[in-house]
């Protein structure tokens, strides 16, 4: 799936190459008028796990949902590369926080089979299909 803003981009491009030439004509503004109306808003799902209940925490671990049929995932604690160091990082890139984690008891994960603090953030994106 192509986000909306990408799918623009590229007909922004294409529009000027196109004015440069004398090229551009209605069929190309139809186009754009269709890439408009078949935008679809759908849901990403983040859960991030981190040390610390502070969105400036370190990340143990995360997970991202993408809206896309059947897609399996899992959570990696040992990801190479995290997008973000923290919560925080998240919401800079336009992550919103739909669920922070409880915070009425410390607790030690040698304990109790839970992977730190899990925060869950959502961003909601434009794609055309």
């Amino acid at each position: 799936m192509k986000t909306l803003s990408t799918q623009i981009e590229q007909w922004i491009h294409s529009a000027q190459e196109k004015i440069d030439n004398g090229d551009l004509c209605q069929t190309d503004l139809d186009h754009l008028s269709s890439i408009l109306l078949s935008q679809h808003i759908r849901q990403r799902i983040l859960y991030i796990h981190s040390v610390t209940p502070s969105i400036r925490s370190q990340l143990i671990a995360m997970s991202l949902h993408e809206p896309i049929k059947d897609q399996i995932t899992e959570i990696d604690p040992d990801y190479g590369e995290w997008p973000y160091r923290s919560v925080h990082d998240a919401v800079l890139d336009g992550w919103q926080i739909v669920q922070f984690p409880d915070q009425r008891a410390n607790f030690d994960d040698r304990e109790i089979d839970i992977l730190g603090y899990e925060f869950i953030l959502q961003k909601l994106e434009a794609y055309y299909e």
